[in-house]
């Protein structure tokens, strides 16, 4: 049988790769907003708001985390891949089927962690094998006979740190909102809408990621119209449109 599954327990690995990985970020970006706020509000600085505002943002970041939890156990528990004689094929819920032909596979990796990497030819051609698949032994004996695994860590940049994009839009949106020179807003928020471009571009051209995800990522060009409107207020254009107008 040529179909491997995942393991229940092995979703253990992928929780606390996702948390190690999520969580930081999300607390990050609590933690800046808060102090940018009450910053810029130095003057009339109220504890009590913050003691009420803290654990309302954090009780949202652990549920926010909580779903997303859940979420990834049912991609985990539904992901499946099938080794024969002329493909790979990878199966998962709410997302196409990816079927890579043998002669497309440009490389096989496994990283330290015992995640595996099979590339096509086309940068999103990507199939992932999470750690803790059944039968695992007999996985990596039929991935073998395609060709040979690469040495050394075959993931890019992106795979590896992209959660830095993340504490790069936290910060560029806090530029934008409490920074007074307009240059340096004018910088942020150029760097930001190329950042959210790219993120979407990247997310919807993905064959890994899920329809429901893909439906989600729409809301960034609602993030970039806004990040437009906070640099044309701030640089006072939107007040000069409306007086010249009025």
């Amino acid at each position: 049988m040529n179909v491997f599954k995942t393991q229940p327990e092995g979703f253990a690995v992928i929780r606390k790769q996702a948390l190690l990985r999520f969580a930081p970020v999300m607390l990050f970006g609590v933690i800046v907003v808060l102090a940018a706020n009450f910053r810029s509000a130095a003057a009339g600085f109220d504890m009590e708001t913050l003691l009420i505002t803290f654990p309302v943002m954090l009780f949202a970041v652990v549920i926010g985390i909580s779903r997303g939890m859940k979420r990834r156990r049912k991609l985990f528990d539904s992901f499946s891949v099938e080794v024969n004689e002329d493909a790979v094929i990878r199966t998962q819920d709410d997302t196409p089927e990816l079927e890579l032909n043998r002669l497309e596979i440009s490389s096989i990796s496994k990283d330290s962690t015992g995640v595996i990497t099979i590339r096509g030819m086309d940068q999103y051609d990507v199939i992932q094998i999470p750690a803790g698949m059944e039968r695992a032994d007999e996985l990596e004996a039929a991935l073998l006979r395609i060709m040979p695994f690469s040495e050394g860590d075959q993931r890019s940049l992106l795979e590896r740190f992209g959660w830095i994009t993340g504490v790069l839009a936290i910060l560029l949106m806090v530029v934008i909102r409490f920074v007074e020179n307009k240059v340096v807003v004018i910088i942020s928020g150029v760097l930001l809408i190329v950042l959210l471009i790219w993120g979407f571009m990247t997310g919807y051209r993905n064959k890994n990621v899920p329809e429901r995800y893909k439906r989600s990522i729409w809301i960034a060009l609602l993030l970039i119209a806004a990040v437009i409107m906070a640099i044309l207020m701030k640089l006072g254009w939107v007040n000069d449109f409306w007086e010249m107008n009025a």
